[in-house]
């Protein structure tokens, strides 16, 4: 749908065709057919449609992209704007999930300036290590700072060559400390990485169940709100893992459980529902999980969405819920959370970690077959039983906790030494949460990329 014809050319040319006596109507409505569209999808369905940005007649001739980023509403969520609405080309749809899902080194890293603040390089930290994928053959481990990638210094402009690509190798640091105690890095070694492949992004990354003074402690790290390995709308299969690990942890007969959402940036609103369904106190199944609000001059009416008894079987009962969360916990994992509080209430939903992104509303897909794009506008907002969803700037926690902070290795997700977990874990079983870290990043470190954009949810997809 890109157009080579400079802007200005084309409505010179119309109007001269026009003045010569000649009808080129439908010329422009083929030219301007797919802005004109766009439009009718927002004022129909689009959650802020009375406050959509001004246009021009000229502003139809641009290409959909950069009409769409005009008329979407720059002061929603308290003024932080849309940034979620967006258009997908239907020919690129197989090549992303091909790319995102299907080929890859099989490991998830944040880019960041120097954590010491001792040299002007960025680095990656490994974040996690999905199995059987080239990273864990190859020994790469969570934690790993990586320096370099092919034999280039690793920059903005090459970080996705860590995504996926040939045969390759990865050159590793590690900090030191020098005289005077003081931190450096210091050369570790270089890793012979296979081609990427097929990696499953299984969302289930890891479960346990831990037994520490008597009480039985059930933890699942929980990294996506997908459906199956492709991430289709209508598979089943995730579902059905879900049910399977639920009433393994039922049968386990856990005192307490921790979520760990802290690399979920969201997904499938009936993942959520699922997932809400196994969590909550059984009186609330049935009972409302979610509200979708949609705007008041369309043709969408609100709808409720329950929490499903069907799971009653191997829903947990339980009366407290602990939360693991960063920056990256988004959209489905945020209305987890928020749709929980009702039933738990606020002191019986413990939060460690860091706010969470804050994106208190879904989108939903609309296409037809003139166009070659699919529009995905903000719908509606995700409100709990309370009629609540001000998260706009993120669910804070109630215990803070950056690993990002930490230069010193990171012990594996499920350790009981790691940071998130341990902490946990401590405070569960003595009320308190245990010592924290010495080691520390430089505080002006900042993050510059991350490998979860590329699977992100621009927002929670409805159903």
């Amino acid at each position: 749908m890109n157009r080579s014809f400079p802007l200005l050319s084309l409505i010179s040319i119309l109007f001269a065709l026009a003045a010569c006596g000649e009808d080129r109507t439908g010329e422009y409505n083929a030219l301007t057919s797919a802005d004109r569209w766009i439009d009718e999808i927002l004022e129909k369905y689009y959650l802020w449609n009375d406050n959509l940005g001004k246009v021009t007649e000229a502003d139809y001739f641009k290409n959909p992209n950069d009409y769409l980023a005009l008329r979407v509403y720059a002061g929603a969520l308290d003024g932080k704007g849309d940034h979620f609405s967006y258009i997908e080309w239907k020919d690129t749809v197989n090549t992303r999930i091909n790319i995102n899902r299907l080929s890859g080194y099989g490991f998830e890293f944040e880019v960041l300036t120097d954590p010491l603040g001792t040299t002007s390089h960025i680095m990656a930290r490994v974040l996690y290590v999905m199995p059987h994928s080239p990273a864990s053959e190859a020994g790469v481990e969570r934690g790993d700072w990586i320096t370099a990638v092919g034999g280039k210094t690793l920059t903005v402009n090459n970080y996705s060559d860590l995504i996926n690509g040939d045969a390759t190798t990865f050159v590793r640091v590690v900090m030191k400390y020098a005289e005077e105690n003081v931190q450096v890095w210091s050369p570790r070694d270089t890793l012979a990485i296979g081609p990427s492949r097929f990696v499953e992004l299984n969302p289930f990354y890891l479960d346990s169940v831990y037994t520490l003074d008597n009480r039985k402690i059930a933890y699942m790290v929980y990294n996506e709100f997908s459906t199956g390995p492709r991430d289709l709308a209508g598979d089943t299969e995730y579902e059905k893992q879900m049910l399977q690990l639920f009433t393994r942890f039922k049968a386990a007969t856990p005192d307490a459980f921790i979520l760990d959402l802290r690399y979920n940036s969201g997904g499938f609103l009936s993942c959520a529902q699922q997932l809400g369904s196994l969590l909550v106190p059984s009186s609330a199944l049935g009972k409302t999980f979610c509200t979708l609000k949609y705007n008041e001059t369309g043709n969408m009416k609100d709808e409720t969405i329950s929490f499903d008894p069907q799971y009653a079987s191997a829903n947990l009962n339980l009366s407290k819920l602990y939360l693991l969360t960063s920056t990256y916990t988004a959209s489905a994992s945020e209305a987890v959370i928020n749709c929980l509080k009702p039933y738990f209430g606020e002191d019986h939903i413990v939060v460690l970690g860091e706010t969470t992104f804050g994106k208190p509303v879904g989108m939903q897909a609309y296409e037809d077959d003139k166009h070659h794009f699919i529009v995905w506008p903000v719908t509606a907002y995700i409100l709990n039983s309370e009629g609540k969803a001000d998260y706009t700037n993120g669910i804070g926690p109630n215990y803070e906790l950056n690993e990002r902070k930490i230069v010193t290795p990171l012990y594996p997700l499920g350790d009981t030494r790691e940071y998130l977990l341990k902490n946990a874990l401590s405070l569960i079983t003595t009320g308190q949460i245990s010592d924290t870290e010495t080691t520390h990043a430089d505080s002006r470190s900042k993050v510059l990329q991350t490998s979860l954009n590329r699977r992100k949810k621009p927002a929670l997809i409805l159903r």
